[in-house]
């Protein structure tokens, strides 16, 4: 099978490497285009304004200087590669991308570009375990062992998302989507005053440094049944089939469909 590898942790990324060795090794025709940096939390971004820069700094092995879905975009409309893939994967992922984090992941993000482009698509993170370690060899395993089952199931409207937890029981489950509750804090760095000018005076105002102090693990906001953070918490890797468009709220698109039906426009 050919496949087109990206991530959003970086082509160095030690993810990356151990799912490119782990593919090449059960004999599949491996790709890579990944970000030339570190784009953790970039979503669905994209560069719209400006150019992007793809260097090749190996045999069929590329990084881009733009986001994950860029380099799944310019990839595969830059002619940079002489063939389609037949499965793009992005990962493995250094952290989870489960429930509320796909809204933030660039990991999901690119294979969601993937999809909408029209190249069946999986995602792939794991979670360390107690020793610090991330378990990237047991979880490029898991996706060469399954890679059969799971690629029929993708297509435009689907992708595949995995997440492998660091002390797992050596079994998988299917798993739903929940809302998670995040409790990171905002750190002030700095604070310095300025002046600025307006038409009658000059006044001041104020500078602030900030950044995100995380590290505290987050928890299921709802009782949601049969999640993906659930499934990870009891030592299941996890998989979930996450549809491409978000889903609409069926209640008040009921709502709305009435108020639109009793509305004249004329």
């Amino acid at each position: 099978m050919r496949i087109l590898l990206t991530n959003d942790d970086g082509y160095r990324s030690e993810g990356l490497a151990a799912l490119s060795d782990a593919l090449v090794k059960a004999g599949h025709d491996v790709w890579i285009c990944a970000p030339s940096s570190e784009r953790s939390a970039s979503s669905h971004s994209m560069t719209l304004r400006g150019e992007i820069v793809i260097t090749e700094y190996a045999k069929n092995r590329y990084h881009c200087s733009g986001t994950p879905a860029d380099c799944i975009l310019y990839a595969s409309k830059g002619k940079i590669f002489p063939m389609t893939p037949d499965l793009v994967i992005s990962g493995i992922n250094h952290g989870y991308n489960i429930s509320t984090d796909i809204l933030y992941s660039g990991t999901v993000g690119a294979a969601r570009e993937a999809a909408l482009t029209g190249l069946p698509s999986m995602a792939v993170s794991c979670s360390r375990d107690k020793e610090g370690s991330f378990p990237f060899a047991r979880s490029a395993a898991f996706v060469v062992e399954h890679l059969d089952e799971f690629y029929p199931l993708t297509s435009r409207e689907c992708i595949i998302n995995i997440n492998v937890p660091g002390d797992g029981n050596g079994k998988w489950k299917s798993g739903v989507l929940s809302y998670l509750e995040y409790h990171d804090a905002v750190e002030t760095k700095h604070e310095q005053e300025n002046r600025y000018f307006d038409t009658a005076s000059v006044r001041f105002g104020t500078s602030v440094v900030l950044s995100l102090k995380g590290g505290v693990q987050p928890i299921q906001r709802c009782d949601t049944q049969f999640s993906d953070f659930q499934a990870v918490r009891s030592g299941y890797i996890s998989v979930t089939a996450l549809s491409i468009l978000p889903p609409v709220h069926q209640k008040v698109q009921q709502a709305l469909d009435a108020m639109s039906e009793e509305v004249d426009c004329g």
